[in-house]
């Protein structure tokens, strides 16, 4: 097939891809709406078509000849990774609000990363071990995220509790125990993972300084370290929301800036 066809084919999953997102976000908000707690079909369905399509699109980029792993791409699976957390999350716990934040943004994502010209160049002959770094780092910061997110969730859910406001959205939400032990268990699960990112890092990437990642690796370093405090503070110490918010928040900022702000930096601005 024609790299032009091959393109709009692209171009029109990512579409879908979108529209069913978008679709499944607002279904659920409408079923949360109207009291139903467990997760419908009729939400499950598209959106896990919804990531089907984008999965394939971002499965397309990854191999072909101009394969790379731009700015836009990375977030396109960042944001796919963590649509697909939700889902299983969502099977498994009733936080479906979830969804309504992930959705849209994943369907922003695959439609830029699709539609808009690469802002890196293609890897070629990209060694196992580097790829182990840059997979386990995509992993790590999607869980990160949802943790945040998951952060507010339960710091607006405690600040409502607090305040004796029982009605509205927060009758349906889980108890303020379950929605605060998911995000430790997320935070948990993104800082061993991310354990293996720096580890890989350490091992296969040659020289920091000429790839310009010194400040990457300076600022994950630190935001390792603040999620292994919260961690440790949590289990030995018993913290609880406002302080496991406040750090969660520095450590995912900390990512960002890292990550994505030296992309967009390097890609976006410099190139």
């Amino acid at each position: 097939m024609p790299d032009s066809d091959v393109s709009q084919l692209l171009a029109l999953m990512a579409t879908g891809a979108a529209a069913l997102y978008l679709y499944t976000a607002v279904r659920q908000l409408l079923l949360l709406e109207k009291r139903e707690e467990n997760l419908s079909k009729a939400v499950l369905v598209p959106g896990l078509i919804a990531l089907a399509l984008h999965g394939y699109v971002i499965y397309a980029g990854a191999t072909s000849v101009s394969a790379s792993f731009g700015f836009y791409k990375v977030a396109s699976i960042t944001f796919w990774l963590m649509g697909v957390l939700s889902v299983l999350i969502v099977i498994v716990r009733p936080l479906q609000t979830l969804l309504i934040a992930i959705f849209p943004l994943a369907a922003i994502s695959v439609l830029v990363a699709t539609l808009t010209p690469e802002t890196a160049r293609p890897m070629t002959e990209t060694p196992r071990g580097l790829l182990l770094h840059i997979s386990t780092s995509i992993i790590a910061y999607a869980l990160f995220g949802l943790a945040m997110l998951q952060g507010l969730l339960v710091l607006q859910q405690s600040r409502l509790l607090r305040q004796h406001k029982t009605r509205g959205l927060i009758r349906r939400l889980p108890p303020l125990d379950a929605t605060e032990q998911l995000m430790f268990e997320l935070i948990l699960m993104g800082t061993v993972i991310l354990s293996v990112s720096i580890v890989a890092g350490i091992y296969y990437v040659e020289d920091l300084f000429a790839q310009h990642l010194i400040h990457k690796t300076v600022l994950t370093v630190i935001a390792w370290i603040v999620y292994g405090i919260l961690a440790t503070g949590h289990f030995t110490h018993g913290w609880r929301v406002n302080t496991a918010v406040m750090l969660c928040a520095s450590g995912f900022a900390l990512l960002t800036l890292g990550f994505y702000g030296s992309k967009l930096v390097l890609e976006l601005v410099l190139n």
